[in-house]
């Protein structure tokens, strides 16, 4: 074949390429571009050039001197494709690696399965890599990993499921509007006796794997962990051994490789991070209760911090380290009077270092330093500022007892006017005040029924043909009303009676 002058001639039996110059009258138009392109347009330009004899040709067409009848110069050699399989030293992974053809023939799948067999390759084969690997390969460089064994599942150590739900994830309440409060959370976790709280999932053996040769990857089996030691409160399920439960009534504690009940629930603060806290047994605050929150237990309240306008309610003690200081707000129920934010409810006694617009009602109220604008209810004493004491001031509100108030000062020259009463059980007379508004409400009712019986008795023809006989059936079940009410009215009164020895001990 003929081009530009060049004859191109090809030995079989070594794939070499040899350039032979026909028109020596155009060597000066030749340079390497040409070269390039002669060799393209004959059909060789993807064979694998021979730097050296190209350099050779080009000089030698340079030269005006040199004598290029007869004489070949092999450029270039036909190469075929050619590949390399490659295992990793964990014979976990076999990497193909195609080169493509130079003029020859691209490399045949059968080629690489007898490598892949010569190797010992029984597992892991990845036909659709292969396949796509050796199509690359036919016009550039390509590799790829065309097989992986099948890695061993390593056994799982023992787990600990807790069975308690977490209060981090509690949700806060949603109104009928909408609306979320993130002080209303859901109930904080309890425990009764008997109460499933982690359930220990056992170690497992694993399951091992196959390498490209068909060998065994022994799998490593999980460490075994029994519950930890000391875990208080609660006990193995006597059916199930795997399974902690709880033996008393309590807040739940996760711990590593175990759970625990504590008596009574502990909480750093009360704010919108923990919500509201309900809880079955006692409470212990170690920091403050911040304004707007609100914290029930059926047990004592202990709080280390301070409380600010907040709402606490205990079935035992309230005994706050600090003090409490609330604001007044005013009233929505009765016009022109204000309501203190800060409530405090006990069965038995509320003791702080001082209290500030503070509702309180206990059994017994016992202040270190001073009441400042608060609304007591005692059922039994208030002291302020006990033996020995500096300090001990009562100001402004209101403080009821039916036992004993006792302060240090009470009173200020320069303060609001404060209302003292002893000798009464200060909730049994509210429950008389409200007593006698009903029966005010049902005695007025009863004296409007009367006149409008009269009326209609003199003029008939004015009401209803059934309205004697309705309002008679009413103003009988008023009248009943008030001689029921009279009665527990009567049996409050014995109730309350004076209390012997009650009094104001102001030292």
């Amino acid at each position: 074949m003929t081009v530009f002058g060049l004859v191109f001639r090809v030995d079989d039996a070594t794939g070499r390429l040899f350039v032979g110059v026909t028109d020596p009258a155009r060597r000066h138009e030749m340079d390497e571009s040409r070269l390039t392109a002669a060799l393209a347009e004959a059909g060789f330009g993807d064979w694998a050039v021979d730097p050296r004899e190209m350099s050779l040709l080009l000089e030698a067409l340079a030269n005006e001197a040199a004598e290029l009848a007869g004489r070949e110069f092999p450029v270039a050699r036909r190469m075929d494709g050619s590949f390399r399989l490659t295992l990793d030293a964990r014979k976990q992974a076999a990497t193909l690696r195609v080169t493509p053809p130079r003029g020859g023939q691209v490399v045949s799948e059968d080629a690489v399965r007898e490598a892949i067999k010569a190797q010992g390759i029984v597992h892991g084969l990845d036909e659709a890599a292969l396949f796509d690997t050796l199509r690359a390969g036919r016009e550039a460089p390509a590799e790829a990993i065309i097989a992986r064994a099948t890695p061993p599942v390593h056994g799982r150590d023992t787990e600990f499921e807790s069975l308690i739900p977490k209060a981090r994830r509690r949700m806060p309440h949603i109104d009928e509007r909408g609306r979320a409060d993130y002080r209303d959370l859901e109930e904080v976790p309890q425990a009764a006796p008997g109460t499933p709280l982690m359930r220990r999932h056992a170690a497992t053996s694993g399951t091992p794997g196959t390498n490209l040769l068909g060998q065994i990857i022994p799998a490593r089996p999980g460490r075994e962990l029994a519950f930890a030691g000391s875990l208080r409160n609660v006990a193995p399920d006597p059916d199930d051994p795997d399974l902690l439960v709880a033996t008393i009534a309590g807040a739940p504690v996760v711990v590593p490789r175990g759970v625990m009940v504590e008596e009574s629930l502990q909480v750093d603060k009360v704010d919108l991070s923990s919500g509201n806290l309900a809880f079955e047994g006692s409470v212990l605050i170690r920091g403050d209760v911040v304004s707007g929150m609100k914290v029930t237990a059926s047990g004592d309240i202990i709080v280390n911090g301070m409380v600010e306008g907040a709402i606490l309610e205990a079935g035992g003690d309230i005994r706050i380290r600090h003090g409490v200081v609330g604001q007044l707000h005013p009233d929505e129920q009765e016009e022109g009077k204000t309501r203190p934010t800060a409530s405090l409810k006990a069965l038995g006694t509320v003791s702080a270092h001082f209290l500030e617009n503070a509702r309180v009602q206990a059994a017994h109220v016992v202040v270190q330093e001073q009441v400042v604008h608060c609304w007591i209810s005692a059922a039994h004493t208030v002291v302020v500022g006990g033996t020995g004491a500096r300090k001990g001031q009562i100001v402004g509100g209101m403080v009821r007892a039916r036992e004993l108030i006792e302060c240090l000062l009470l009173g200020s020259p320069t303060g609001p006017h404060i209302q003292v009463v002893v000798g009464a059980d200060p909730e049994l007379r509210d429950q008389l005040q409200a007593l006698e508004q009903r029966i005010e409400q049902q005695t007025h009712l009863a004296e409007e029924l009367s006149r409008s019986l009269q009326f209609a008795r003199h003029h008939p023809e004015r009401v209803a043909a059934d309205f004697q006989r309705r309002a008679a059936n009413t103003l009988v079940e008023a009248q009943g009303h008030i001689r029921d009410l009279g009665l527990e009215k009567d049996s409050l009164t014995a109730q309350m009676g004076r209390c012997e020895g009650a009094c104001i001990l102001v030292r």
